[in-house]
């Protein structure tokens, strides 16, 4: 039995194994890569996984937070003291617009129409990259309009489920901190905030963002090669993987799991790459061409939950399907 084509055993019965689709990830990166090498449909392929990647961070985050020299914090907040500041900078805020509000409210409308206009955009684009990029890994195409519109669909269900996503999250964080809020202002002028108690009102805040991470990362990891597979909504989709997860949830916790040595793998293998290329420490800078120059970061991860989910049975398989497809 291989991770690949596993045999036809009940499902209760059924190991499924996130070590071993490693083995064939690292195997169908270098195959899709390297054998043989194709600038056309590396460039290609940086371009999807480009686009797949507009609304992410990157693939190695470093925090500058944890790296200042900052004296030790204080044991101890006036919360009296901090809503008095920050109705001050309120108050200041609004006294600036309503002096120049000739000219400020328009600026302002005008700037977030942008943002906003920008941010659909990006989620949307995303949304198709990460279709496309799926049917590059596995249909070895290099024709960017057939796949464009064959799954316009599934693309459009997927843009709307995450506009929902994050117009929801941040609505519910601020809802959840502006309650907060108001209980530590009605507590009493003069309480004292104590680090256990900071720690206390962070959580809940903490446990929703990570939620709606997951639930952002779960779509992207699985959801969207579901919707490849299936041809269906991203609703759909979900409710097929959380039936397997229900099915097979330790399979799933350790794929999870194992995304931490691999994220330490994954830096260090590229902050060594940036310090022996001096240059490419530099283009790691510009947009899409780290991306290209990391494709195979890229194609990896991408190719890694296909063959995981290949295991789940006959159906399962992206690339015997995109191969189907590509012959067809």
């Amino acid at each position: 039995m291989t991770p690949s084509h596993p045999s036809a055993l009940p499902p209760a019965h059924r190991w499924i194994d996130p070590i071993w689709p490693l083995e064939s990830a690292f195997a169908t990166t270098r195959r899709l890569l390297f054998q043989p090498f194709d600038l056309h449909r590396w460039l290609v392929l940086g371009f999807l996984a480009w686009l797949s990647q507009l609304t992410s961070i990157g693939t190695t985050g470093l925090n500058t937070q944890a790296n200042r020299s900052n004296s030790s914090p204080p044991t101890a907040w006036n919360a009296s003291d901090i809503l008095w500041e920050a109705r001050s900078a309120v108050r200041r805020g609004l006294e600036t617009v309503q002096e120049h509000w000739v000219w400020m409210v328009p600026l302002i409308a005008f700037l977030a129409i942008v943002v906003l206009t920008v941010w659909v955009a990006l989620i949307w684009l995303n949304s198709r990259g990460d279709l496309l990029f799926v049917a590059g890994v596995t249909r070895r195409q290099t024709n960017l309009p057939e796949p464009w519109h064959e799954f316009s669909r599934e693309a459009n269900s997927l843009f709307r489920f995450r506009l929902v996503l994050d117009v929801l999250g941040p609505i519910l964080l601020l809802a959840l901190v502006g309650l907060e809020w108001l209980v530590v202002s009605l507590s009493g002028s003069d309480s004292r905030i104590s680090l256990p108690w900071i720690a206390l009102l962070l959580v809940p805040v903490i446990l929703l963002a990570t939620a709606f991470w997951l639930v952002g990362w779960l779509t992207t990891e699985f959801v969207v090669p579901i919707q490849f597979l299936r041809r269906c909504g991203c609703r759909k989709a979900w409710g097929v993987l959380l039936g397997q997860m229900v099915r097979f949830p330790t399979s799933f916790l350790l794929y999870g799991l194992l995304q931490i040595p691999l994220a330490i793998v994954t830096g260090l293998a590229v902050v060594v790459f940036a310090v022996l290329t001096c240059c490419a420490c530099c283009l790691l800078l510009v947009p899409f061409v780290n991306v290209v120059i990391l494709l195979p970061l890229y194609v990896f991860y991408r190719v890694y939950p296909l063959h995981f989910l290949s295991q789940f049975g006959p159906g399962w398989d992206a690339f015997q399907a995109g191969e189907s497809k590509a012959d067809g």
